[in-house]
């Protein structure tokens, strides 16, 4: 498992950001046509961020073009395909932008409400 610890909003660079959360930890498993990519730590992820692990692996299918599977009860968060872990990162980057960090003040502190 890797120990690296992220500032939620990653452009801060400041060490000591209150907000932080894991890396994305992905194992990729299978070969040929049934590769997948198993995201290890979404939940540690999701709760982080305070939000539900479903919402940032729907958004990596969205993102990638590919299908999830989502196991709840295993905690098994897969998206179909092979993806390494920079760039899962990347796009977890895009959606903290679009659905975390408050559009004013850019404070992570926000819950994800449906009008």
């Amino acid at each position: 498992m890797s120990k690296k610890q992220y500032n939620v909003n990653r452009e801060v660079n400041d060490p000591f950001y209150r907000y932080k959360m894991p890396g994305i930890v992905a194992k990729v498993e299978g070969q040929g046509n049934g590769i997948k990519t198993v995201i290890v730590n979404m939940v540690d992820i999701a709760r982080a961020l305070n939000r539900e692990p479903v919402f940032p692996t729907k958004f990596f299918g969205m993102e990638l073009g590919a299908q999830t599977q989502i196991d709840e009860k295993n905690d098994r968060f897969i998206v179909n395909g092979s993806h390494d872990e920079a760039k899962l990162q990347d796009i977890l980057d895009v959606y903290i932008k679009k659905f975390v960090l408050c559009s004013k003040c850019e404070n992570p502190e926000t819950t994800l409400t449906v009008k």
